[in-house]
C-alpha cells in the first residue's frame, strides 16, 4: 500500500463526512442568500477558532506570530478586495442579500486541506511539526483563511447596519 492510500485508508470516517458537509456548505454559498447578521458572523467565528488552535498549538512560537501576522495583512488585503467587489446589499437593518461566489468555497475547502495535512505532517512526522517552518506556515495560512473570511463579514456588516 502506497502512502498515500496509507493516509487516506486511515482518515477517520467522520473526517471525510465533515468534508461533505464543507461541500454542501460551500455549494449553497455560490447562491444568492438572504442573511442575518447572526448567521454572517457564525462561519467566520469557527474559521477564527480553527487559526487560535493553531496558534495554540504552536506554543506561541515567534514563527507561528510571523506567520500570523503576515497571513492577517494578506487576508485581510485579498478579503477586502474580493468584497468590495461583491455587491452585498442591505434588505432590512441587520440582513443582507449576499450574492453567491465560489471563493466561500474554495476558502473551506483549502481550510479543510491545510488542516488535513498538517495534521497527517504532525501525526506521522512530528519533528517536522514542532519546526519553525511548519509552525510559520501553518500560522500563516490559518491567518490568511481566518482574516479573509473576517474581513469579508466585516464589510457585509457595515452594510446590514448601514
Amino acid at each position: 500500500m502506497s502512502t498515500l492510500s496509507a493516509i487516506i485508508a486511515h482518515t477517520p470516517f467522520w473526517v471525510w463526512l465533515a468534508l461533505a458537509a464543507i461541500v454542501v456548505i460551500g455549494l449553497k454559498r455560490t447562491q444568492d442568500r438572504t442573511v442575518s447578521s447572526a448567521r454572517l458572523v457564525f462561519m467566520p467565528l469557527i474559521i477564527l477558532a480553527l487559526a487560535v488552535s493553531s496558534l495554540a498549538a504552536s506554543n506561541g512560537s515567534l514563527a507561528a506570530l510571523v506567520g500570523l501576522g503576515i497571513g492577517l495583512v494578506a487576508g485581510t488585503s485579498a478579503g477586502l478586495a474580493i468584497e468590495g467587489r461583491a455587491g452585498t446589499t442591505q434588505v432590512s437593518r441587520g440582513v443582507v442579500l449576499v450574492k453567491g461566489d465560489w471563493v466561500s468555497l474554495f476558502v473551506l475547502l483549502a481550510i479543510f486541506l491545510v488542516r488535513y495535512v498538517a495534521t497527517v505532517i504532525a501525526t506521522t512526522v512530528p519533528a517536522v511539526a514542532a519546526g519553525e517552518g511548519y509552525q510559520f506556515v501553518t500560522a500563516l495560512l490559518a491567518g490568511f483563511f481566518a482574516f479573509l473570511t473576517l474581513s469579508r463579514t466585516g464589510l457585509r456588516l457595515r452594510i446590514a447596519y448601514a
